[in-house]
């Protein structure tokens, strides 16, 4: 183990030192090559160490850097994948980052968020975790990951072979993770958000569960807070959102970031802090100060314009994206900067467009810009909505454009899917991420 560690150890210096990556991936992929046991190793020589998964479709990034916040401020030592590398070889890093030569962590929590398809590999080599975070299920990768139904099946038949002292904490909201979760003999928390905060009139096209995981029958919703997430209720059987859940609308949380995705994202932070740390209040101070993770309303200053990025991957996170910018800027208009790859960290298949309603952004919009690997047909689907837009095949050019078409200390919204956000953010920056 010394060895390897050591080995690993240089390299992810070397990737920083060079600044080709902040050695997130490269010393667990080699790690990995010689020995495949060694998270069960390393777990073993640290007994002490408490580790938390978080997995979802959207806002794990968010999830985990805002878990890992609060747990500092509670006096715990806390590291987690701190640049998004959720695969095996980026939860090797981790570990290796944060251990001396020997394997030894002097740390007391790890926080780790996950690959929806790798999850359960990793959870063969971790099979005691305190606790696992369920944020959504949302359709993403369709040609890497299936459909939902398979994805969520593949979780929930892992979690049968983990210790039963593991801690789940579910959003209740989501009619599949809900039905599913109920089959666990694990102690369960339920989170959800605050009904009058569910204010969409109708099911969107984004929807990935709409009929009841026990009889099929179509699912009935009385709130939609978006896409499936919402209360729902069954008119064939007796299945419907449970009432018993964790909401902190009663407490006047001041959420530290936009959208009502965030709202579920800190909601579940706050139910875990709360029924394992048994903390009842005080939630405001332990959120003050916290910032954004990397890509998630992550604002840049470049040139003197404030460049405020959210990562958009999928039918659901782009809609969100979407409202999220509607409501922060209300009536006005701003320059929006939309980027479409579909390299191997986005999925190939790009049919997901077709499900975002870009109207909102329509009505906010003075220019849209569109750049990406797949510029031509984010343009194409714009033109079906009738819009003018402005393509550039290298985004670098769109930006500069983009530069000159607003004022200095003016906010420029970008929407790029996961690939794009790194290469934007190594160019506004001047360095690689992973």
């Amino acid at each position: 183990m010394f060895l390897y560690i050591f080995v690993a150890k240089i390299v992810g210096f070397l990737s920083e030192k060079f600044k080709i990556g902040s050695g997130s991936t490269w010393p667990g992929h080699l790690i990995l090559k010689f020995d495949n046991n060694f998270i069960e190793k390393i777990i073993k020589k640290n007994p002490h160490l408490k580790i938390i998964f978080v997995a979802g479709t959207n806002g794990k990034t968010t999830t985990v850097s805002l878990l890992s916040f609060i747990l500092k401020k509670l006096g715990y030592r806390v590291f987690y994948n701190q640049e998004g590398a959720n695969l095996v070889n980026g939860i090797v890093s981790a570990f290796i980052k944060n251990s001396d030569i020997f394997g030894n962590i002097k740390k007391d929590y790890a926080v780790f968020e996950t690959d929806e398809f790798s999850f359960p590999q990793i959870l063969k080599k971790i099979t005691n975790p305190q606790a696992i975070i369920i944020l959504n299920l949302f359709r993403d990768q369709l040609d890497r990951y299936g459909e939902v139904n398979t994805i969520g099946l593949r979780w929930f038949n892992a979690f049968k072979d983990i210790d039963k002292n593991t801690l789940f904490v579910v959003n209740a909201d989501d009619p599949f993770l809900y039905n599913e979760s109920k089959k666990l003999e694990n102690q369960k928390i339920f989170f959800g958000i605050d009904k009058k905060l569910m204010t969409k009139k109708s099911l969107s096209s984004d929807i990935d569960f709409s009929y009841c995981p026990n009889c099929q029958n179509i699912l009935t919703y009385k709130k939609i807070a978006y896409s499936h997430l919402g209360d729902f209720y069954c008119q064939k059987c007796d299945f419907k959102r449970t009432q018993q859940l964790e909401d902190f609308s009663q407490q006047k949380i001041k959420y530290q970031l936009y959208g009502i995705y965030n709202i579920y994202n800190t909601n579940a932070v706050l139910s875990l802090i709360k029924n394992i740390f048994h903390k009842k209040k005080g939630f405001n101070l332990l959120l003050k100060n916290f910032q954004p993770a990397f890509g998630r309303q992550e604002q840049i200053i470049y040139k003197n314009r404030k460049f405020f990025i959210l990562l958009s991957k999928n039918p659901s996170g782009f809609n969100q994206s979407i409202q999220t910018i509607k409501d922060i800027l209300k009536n006005k208009k701003a320059n929006f900067l939309i980027i479409l790859n579909n390299r191997i960290p986005d999925g190939l298949d790009i049919s997901w467009i077709w499900d975002v309603d870009f109207q909102l952004i329509l009505k906010n919009s003075k220019n849209i810009y569109i750049s990406g690997d797949r510029a031509y047909d984010m343009g194409l689907r714009f033109k079906y909505e009738e819009a003018k837009t402005k393509i550039f095949t290298d985004f670098k050019q769109a930006i500069n454009e983009i530069v000159k078409k607003t004022k200095e200390r003016e906010k420029i919204f970008v929407l790029p899917t996961y690939s794009a956000m790194l290469e934007l953010r190594k160019f506004l920056i001047g360095r690689k991420l992973l």
